[in-house]
């Protein structure tokens, strides 16, 4: 009896073993790239205010309020590795519970007599951390369309100090001069290098012929990325990043000194872009770019002092549906805006999924330009929650994409007129050529 013919695979499962090899050589890159760009980066809710520091900071500030159209804000120094937070609402019987908080925030919706327990994790007794009264303004804030309503013209570029901006902040100093401060470098846009900010100033804004170069702000031989100014109370404070809360002080808004660290390490990885809000006296939150475990976010932290900083939560999350999610995360240069009441977050959307932009982007290679003007624009009606970004048709609270790049939202006192900026890499960006550049921008009843 012959034996029988030795029967070769099949074309589908030679076509299967590929895929699997693909397959598994795309994980093993992933991994591989995620691992070497998240292992240096550190994270620690309490670099900020350590733990030790944290009963004091708790009596120190107590409960804080803040409110505006159809919402209010509790807002506390939180110790969440060693308790959780019970908020409770006085009714005309006794004071109920309403829910429970695991970091130092909780939005309101309703007027009412609050307060927060703090209960310790190992059932020790609970602590009263305040009582407050809150008052929830009635009505809806309209929604307004941001809209860019005319041409770009250069705002400044440098020409000694770097050749380009790209992440910037734009202010007036004591003197009422307008400035802007920005990332650059010598180079034609290499992120390794840019460790100073370079500065401009006109008298007026926007000036018809650019802005004069100043002195660069900022060299301390680090990475200095997206700078953003805050001024308050008739003095300046300087932020900036990546990976950690650097900031300085100035008395006029033009010279710069006492330079420290106010966060060394963040809650989540690839925290930079941050910019400040206050949203109340001795109180201010802060936007920055983040990434979770996989999906880009907008995170939250809040501060009762400027120095202090606490992570609250996700002002922005992105979930399944939503287009870029880079390991170095997708939701850059957060800017928020208060308009008539309403609330606008304005972020560009590049660095799309997976492994190879990373790896295209340390080579100067962007596959889709277009896409590095991405701007996508949410509203609120409080600070807090901007919600999910799921995809374009599936975001509630999208509200318009504009083409810009790390743009700015500028409210133009004196003549109460609202601008946006763009900037970027020279090359890549397709609006700009190494110039910030600034446009009038209207907003449009929905």
């Amino acid at each position: 009896m012959s034996a029988l013919p030795h029967k070769r695979p099949g074309r589908g499962r030679r076509l299967l073993a590929a895929a699997a090899a693909l397959l598994g050589l795309w994980l093993l890159l992933e991994a591989a790239v995620r691992s070497a760009l998240e292992w240096p980066l550190a994270t620690d809710f309490y670099s900020s205010i350590p733990r030790h520091f944290v009963r004091q900071r708790q009596a120190g500030f107590g409960l804080q309020l803040a409110g505006g159209i159809g919402w209010a804000h509790l807002g506390w120094i939180a110790d969440p590795g060693a308790e959780q937070y019970r908020v409770e609402r006085r009714t005309a019987q006794a004071w109920e519970p309403i829910g429970r908080a695991k970091f130092g925030s909780y939005l309101l919706r309703q007027s009412g007599s609050y307060r927060v327990w703090a209960e310790p994790a190992d059932a020790g007794p609970a602590r009263l951390l305040g009582e407050v009264s809150a008052t929830v303004e009635a009505g809806q804030a309209p929604v307004f369309v941001p809209r860019i309503a005319g041409p770009w013209q250069t705002l400044f570029r440098p020409q000694r100090h770097g050749r380009y901006i790209n992440d910037h902040t734009v202010y007036q100093d004591a003197g009422g001069r307008w400035r802007v401060l920005g990332i650059t470098s010598q180079s034609d846009g290499n992120y390794a290098e840019e460790k100073y900010f370079a500065s401009g100033s006109s008298s007026d804004f926007p000036p018809a012929a650019g802005m004069r170069e100043e002195t660069p702000v900022a060299d301390f031989g680090a990475l200095a990325w997206a700078p953003h100014v805050l001024t308050d109370s008739g003095g300046y404070s300087l932020f900036w990043s990546p990976h950690q809360l650097h900031r300085m002080t100035s008395a006029d808004g033009i010279t710069w000194a006492d330079h420290r660290v106010v966060m060394p390490a963040p809650m989540h990885r690839f925290f930079r872009d941050a910019m400040i809000l206050k949203l109340a006296p001795g109180q201010w939150l802060l936007y920055s770019t983040a990434r979770g475990r996989y999906f880009s976010r907008v995170d939250l932290y809040q501060s009762f002092d400027l120095e202090g900083w606490q992570y609250i939560g996700a002002a922005l999350d992105s979930g399944w549906g939503s287009e870029r999610n880079a390991i170095v995360a997708s939701t850059e240069s957060p800017a928020v805006a208060r308009y008539r009441g309403r609330y606008y977050l304005a972020l560009t959307y590049n660095n799309d999924s997976f492994f190879w932009p990373a790896a295209l982007l340390a080579a100067k290679v962007w596959l889709d330009p277009p896409s590095y003007n991405d701007t996508l624009v949410f509203h609120a009606d409080n600070p807090y929650d901007f919600g999910t970004y799921r995809g374009v048709r599936r975001s509630p609270s999208l509200l318009t994409r504009l083409a810009a790049h790390a743009a700015e939202l500028v409210y133009q006192p004196q003549q109460e007129a609202w601008y946006i900026t763009t900037a970027g890499w020279p090359w890549v960006a397709t609006l700009t050529n190494g110039e910030v550049a600034v446009a009038p921008l209207v907003w449009e009843a929905d």
